[in-house]
């Protein structure tokens, strides 16, 4: 998985393996694992909204972070907050075993420990895109995140495979607390590589970045608002979507933590056999055409969703295990395109907030988005109508809903500009790569 150096920078492979180990661990406390622990626990549709809405709500801290690069630099900044964060991993996989609690008192100790753990990653999340920029030329972007993305998904897929294993049969709290005690040990094994990615910082350049900036004016730059209102919209159509399909298959369909986590797996394993080739067709084709694609495919996929909650199709293992698969296959396209699209438009100075600007207004309608589908799922739990063939509940109106958002985020794409590549770009000039899966979410 390493490429050449005369392709790649030196220590760009350590940042791809720090992806890897990264997703191990965000996987888990991000994923699937906390969502079964935490249902298990007696954890409702508005509880997981609103554990679902710490990863990006508390990314806001991106903003007064954004001041601070200057000073500690940008590996620094990281390692503090990575390790930091590392530390209640560790005591979210000590939760399961505190049998003596009651339900509702280990169930608030998973709230506590993911907040901290969100607010921890929320502030030292800002060093990364600034970070890589100094790393990554245009010429070859493309073909980085892709290779990046490849490493982000064998760490999810050995993630979930493992876990899978695990969360076998009868499953007792030590077996989720192995989970979460392999997401903290590939944590503390992901800052070994962290800390061998050089740390590039260009002083000169990030004291200007640094200075008090317009926000007005930022704002309103047209490419980066047309580019935010249309994450906006597609993160309010899928905010939450991955933890309600988790409980709609766990509540309402009645599968095992084991087969849900295999589910998952597909949806990795998509991703995998799309991450190796998307990169080069986004570096010839650019970053719209793929864009619209994939939003394409996912009102497929959300219109399988809603044919199987309104009982017009039967939910069988092969239905859902494709769901999963395609969802992986265009999930990757469209967060890799976008990415590259977001990197393109943001302007040299003043980057460092740029990127927070942007992070903390998507983040926040992320956040947003699944305690508002969390609240509706509840609300409407015990609506049933039938209309022809098809039946009308909780589960069914809202993939209906999330349908329609992705049209309009669909019909939003054609007014997104995408610059062309500069002719001749100096290093200073380089934009950077995303986050690593679990740095922001999506994606993670």
């Amino acid at each position: 998985m390493c490429a050449s150096r005369s392709v790649y920078p030196p220590g760009a492979t350590n940042a791809n393996w720090f992806g890897l180990f990264n997703a191990v661990s965000w996987q888990i406390m991000l994923g699937t694992p906390t969502v079964l622990y935490a249902r298990s626990q007696g954890a409702g549709a508005t509880v997981l909204g609103l554990i679902a809405s710490f990863t990006p709500l508390l990314v806001v801290f991106q903003i007064p972070a954004a001041h601070l690069l200057p000073r500690y630099g940008y590996r620094r900044f990281i390692l503090a907050g990575w390790g930091t964060r590392s530390f209640f991993i560790f005591a979210m996989a000590g939760v399961p075993l505190l049998t003596g609690l009651p339900p509702w008192a280990r169930l608030s100790l998973v709230i506590l420990c993911m907040f901290a753990f969100n607010l921890i990653r929320g502030i030292a999340s800002g060093a990364w895109l600034p970070w890589m920029s100094e790393l990554i030329p245009h010429e070859v972007r493309g073909r980085f995140l892709s290779r990046d993305m490849v490493f982000s998904q064998v760490g999810s897929l050995i993630a979930l495979s493992v876990s899978a294993a695990v969360l076998r049969g009868n499953v007792q709290p030590w077996q989720f607390s192995a989970v979460f005690l392999l997401s903290a040990v590939s944590a503390t094994v992901s800052l070994w590589y962290l800390n061998r990615i050089p740390d590039v910082t260009a002083p000169d350049r990030l004291r200007r970045s640094g200075q008090r900036v317009p926000w007005k004016h930022m704002l309103m730059y047209a490419p980066f608002l047309r580019l935010a209102i249309f994450n906006v919209l597609w993160v309010a159509a899928v905010g939450g979507l991955g933890v309600f399909t988790v409980a709609y298959l766990r509540g309402v369909l009645g599968y095992s933590e084991s087969l849900i986590l295999r589910f998952s797996a597909a949806g990795i394993i998509g991703g995998l056999a799309t991450a190796p080739w998307i990169g080069r067709l986004l570096d010839r084709e650019g970053s719209r055409p793929v864009m619209k694609l994939s939003l394409a495919v996912f009102l497929l996929i959300l219109l399988v969703w809603w044919l199987v909650a309104a009982s017009v199709v039967a939910a069988t293992v092969t239905i859902i295990a494709a769901v999963h698969l395609v969802s992986g296959v265009a999930g990757t396209a469209f967060a890799v395109a976008n990415s590259r699209l977001m990197m393109a438009i943001m302007p040299v100075m003043g980057r460092n907030h740029f990127f927070a600007l942007f992070t903390v207004i998507t983040s926040i309608a992320l956040g947003a988005s699944p305690i508002g589908w969390g609240v509706f799922l509840d609300a409407m739990r015990g609506f049933q109508r039938t209309t022809g063939f098809a039946a009308w509940n909780n589960y069914s109106i809202y993939f209906a809903l999330v349908w329609m958002l992705c049209a309009a985020t669909l019909a939003y794409a054609s007014y997104l500009h995408e610059p062309p590549p500069p002719a001749d770009e100096p290093p200073a000039a380089r934009s950077p790569v995303p986050a690593p899966s679990g740095v922001h979410e999506g994606t993670a």
